[in-house]
């Protein structure tokens, strides 16, 4: 992708002096002798640089000759956080990068979509991608509860038909997509009428556009069995906003809103945690971190997994990504640049 780095503000130019320690985030709790909780070891970050550079036409070349692989966030990276929205150029930048021997890898933590729905997704805006390179956090949530976890149970889902296409297609028994069968109520006596199931192993949470309270009752009554896994997608990503005075909640507000009743956190599929390289690496295991770069416009999610997997990043200012946001020692990016489609022009 290709994009032109205009001058911006003062604050612009005190980013590029901007030096910092980043800092792991994660919303895994690591626990090593326990698989059903996260086998996962959470590495420390790899970034050998604590100075944000622009990424523009200037330098892009030598930039290209540092990395074989890319990793590519989706929202707001390769089309508008609103999942509608174009971003220019975009489908020139893929090729582009192809022509040129790029490996190019989908990491997103939308859990709408099952990883066959991203490959028409990618097709409807103008590219095309093989599902063996696309690692969406509901196809990885399957193969966790499936492969990790070894769930054999039922599973309670909150979230959309995305995550229950990938929970059938790893043939786990799921039950809770869509509306919530039984009827409203606050009265203890109705809800205590509402459907349960027996042999419930996991509470899986996403993005569910069914939310409901009934949901949250049920997801939180089945999490009173601590052998019952409590697993969502992500939670560092909470609101987007979709228009002026408009501000859509995401998924890490859906899960706090069980997470907190019931008093447990989450294991967490999605960046920043480590699992999406795991997954990565089961298909692609001849990738060499060091000439691998992440390209995304979330701080907390895409550079934040940048930094915990130690490869370098690059901050894109299409979506929610933003130079004003970057206050902190806490998550510091590689590079920033305006938008992907910088790398339609090389």
């Amino acid at each position: 992708m290709k994009l032109r780095m205009t001058p911006r503000s003062p604050l612009l130019r005190m980013c590029w002096d901007f030096t910092a320690q980043c800092k792991i985030w994660t919303g895994l709790h690591a626990n090593k002798n326990d698989a059903r909780q996260n086998p996962f070891q959470i590495r420390p970050h790899g970034t050998d640089t604590s100075i944000i550079r622009p990424l523009t036409l200037n330098n892009v070349e030598k930039f290209l000759q540092t990395y074989d692989t890319f990793m590519l966030d989706c929202d707001g990276t390769l089309y508008g956080t609103d999942h509608v929205s174009s971003i220019p150029n975009v489908p020139e930048a893929i090729s582009k990068l192809r022509n040129i021997g790029k490996h190019l890898l989908y990491v997103t933590n939308n859990s709408m979509h099952s990883n066959e729905r991203y490959v028409n997704k990618f097709r409807e805006v103008g590219f095309e991608a093989h599902e063996s390179d696309i690692f969406g956090v509901a196809n990885a949530a399957a193969v966790y509860l499936r492969d990790i976890a070894n769930i054999d149970g039922k599973v309670y889902l909150v979230g959309g038909q995305g995550m229950k296409q990938e929970l059938d297609k790893h043939h786990l028994v799921n039950f809770g997509v869509g509306p919530d069968p039984d009827q409203a109520s606050w009265d203890p006596k109705q809800l205590l009428q509402m459907e349960f199931r027996d042999n419930v192993e996991a509470v899986l949470v996403g993005f569910d556009e069914h939310f409901h309270y009934n949901k949250i009752y049920k997801a939180v009554s089945y999490l009173c069995n601590p052998n019952c896994l409590f697993v969502a997608t992500n939670i560092v990503e909470t609101n987007v906003k979709i228009g002026e005075g408009r501000m859509q909640p995401t998924t890490g507000a859906l899960i706090q809103a069980i997470s907190v009743p019931a008093k447990r956190e989450p294991l967490v599929i999605g960046k920043p945690g480590t699992l999406l390289l795991d997954c990565i690496r089961h298909k692609h295991p001849s990738i060499d971190l060091k000439r691998t770069v992440f390209i995304g416009d979330g701080l907390r999610s895409d550079i934040a997994f940048a930094n915990n997997i130690g490869v370098d990043s690059v901050l894109v200012l299409t979506g929610s990504g933003a130079l004003d946001k970057i206050d902190s020692p806490e998550v510091t990016p590689t590079y920033v640049m305006d938008s992907f489609e910088l790398f339609a022009n090389i």
